[in-house]
């Protein structure tokens, strides 16, 4: 076979089959690989198969023969152009100069094997060597320089696989081990954060669809902001159960007599109290120590979480994308089924309410806000708290399952806090993440509710 077609870095295993261009192009259609060095292809194919890398001596003259085919390009007066790197720019003599650029080429393929000789193409999803070997390639192609431009010409030069100091391949291989380790360990709510439209079963071309999201920067943010989130003990988000007072409830809880018209409801016992000493009795009843039985149902109640956007044009970018974090990291708790999640974008006050109850509307509000521009014109965060605060109150007052209100402020404004106090939002904790500046006044609110507060978010 010759040398364009196949491979001269590797040799592979007596009576193996190597895929056919054919195939190659089928299974790199399959994971969205536009384009691919064949040569390149085969190595890792090689290689899978139990084949073995090939010593440079195997293949010098074969490089040293391309070289004098393509030729070396010459000044007009005769001299011939060294490789880029060299200490000087032009030789006189041809033989040096063919020397020169073998020289860098075989380096070249030397990085090349480097990288074939320890990197593990099953970390990469597939059910054949071929396809983890295409999946690998498209998470390659997604590094500077790891992008093949010349369709499946056979021997394209990988630009990522040059000589750079800066990104040699043992560097690349964990890039890419990196990516797909985080793929592997995102959590079901996260993954429906991550890819809304996602499969229920990943498959392999969902497994990199994620992965190449997340090798940008902003989906990369998105995840590092919301697991940041998870670590604060202050914003766990829980159901929990409420008991109340029925006559016909099927449990029973004993609590302390609240006010003397409860006498007739207390415990049997404790009359012989009254019958020893009517004063001792007394003094217990008014302070709230003599117990009492009662019937009672439990509510299970979720948390409600109140987001405060700030929709001022300043909140783009990285601000954006740090906000959709924190948003992400809210709206899995709707998804574990623990809160109730509202989102309004505000300036100098509240906006649309947006809600999500269930996964379905959880996934709909990321998409819808991740993708959201904003052009609020001033930001009035005082006002937009207070406002949040009594929509949640309106809330529960109708019947709405929810208790311990949590009010989540972002913005990138650095003052107009000091217009609410914890007195004003009574029962509400906020947490408050200044996006980018400093704002002492939403830290303050925020640590005098119990809430998590934060500056240069």
């Amino acid at each position: 076979m010759k040398y364009e077609s196949f491979t001269f870095r590797t040799k592979p295993p007596k009576h193996y089959l190597a895929p056919s261009a054919e195939e190659m192009q089928e299974v790199a259609k399959k994971v969205g690989l536009k384009s691919f060095s064949r040569d390149f292809v085969a190595d890792l194919a090689n290689l899978a198969a139990g084949g073995a890398i090939q010593a440079p001596s195997k293949y010098r003259k074969i490089i040293r023969k391309k070289v004098e085919e393509r030729g070396i390009k010459t000044s007009s007066d005769g001299e011939y152009e060294m490789p880029k790197g060299a200490d000087y720019t032009w030789e006189k003599s041809q033989y040096k100069a063919l020397d020169a650029h073998t020289a860098k080429e075989m380096s070249y393929h030397q990085n090349v094997c480097d990288f074939l000789e320890s990197v593990d193409i099953s970390r990469f999803p597939g059910e054949t060597p071929l396809t983890q070997t295409m999946s690998m390639l498209k998470m390659l192609s997604l590094q500077k320089g790891g992008a093949s431009e010349g369709g499946s010409n056979g021997g394209e030069i990988l630009p990522i696989f040059q000589e750079d100091d800066d990104n040699p391949p043992g560097s690349i291989k964990k890039k890419l081990y990196d990516q797909m380790e985080t793929v592997a360990s995102l959590t079901e709510e996260e993954l429906d954060m991550l890819d809304p439209e996602r499969e229920e079963v990943l498959s392999v071309l969902s497994k990199l669809k994620i992965a190449e999201e997340l090798a940008t920067p902003n989906k990369a943010l998105m995840l590092k902001v919301s697991r940041k989130l998870d670590q604060f003990s202050k914003m766990k988000s829980r159901k929990t159960k409420i008991e109340k007072p029925n006559s016909d409830g099927n449990e029973m809880r004993t609590r302390g007599i609240e006010h003397l018209g409860e006498l007739p409801q207390i415990n049997k016992p404790e009359w012989a109290t009254y019958r020893k000493s009517k004063k001792l009795f007394m003094y217990k009843a008014v302070t709230g120590q003599t117990p009492l039985r009662e019937r009672i149902t439990k509510e299970e109640r979720k948390q409600a979480i109140f987001i405060l956007v700030d929709g001022s044009g300043s909140m783009s970018g990285t601000k954006h994308y740090k906000a959709s974090g924190v948003i992400m990291n809210r709206l899995k708790a709707v998804i574990e089924g623990n809160a109730e999640v509202f989102v309004s974008v505000f300036d100098t006050e509240m906006g649309e309410v947006n809600k999500a109850t269930s996964k379905e509307e959880a996934k709909e509000l990321i998409k819808k806000f991740t993708n959201g521009n904003f052009d609020g014109g001033g930001t009035d965060i005082a006002e937009a708290v207070k406002s949040a605060h009594q929509y949640m109150e309106d809330k529960v007052k109708e019947g709405a399952m929810l208790y311990r209100p949590e009010i989540v402020v972002l913005t990138d404004e650095d003052s107009s806090a000091d217009g609410v106090k914890k007195s004003d939002i009574k029962g509400s904790v906020v947490h408050g993440f200044a996006m980018e500046t400093n704002n002492p006044n939403l830290v303050a609110l925020a640590a005098s509710t119990g809430g998590v507060g934060r500056e240069n978010f």
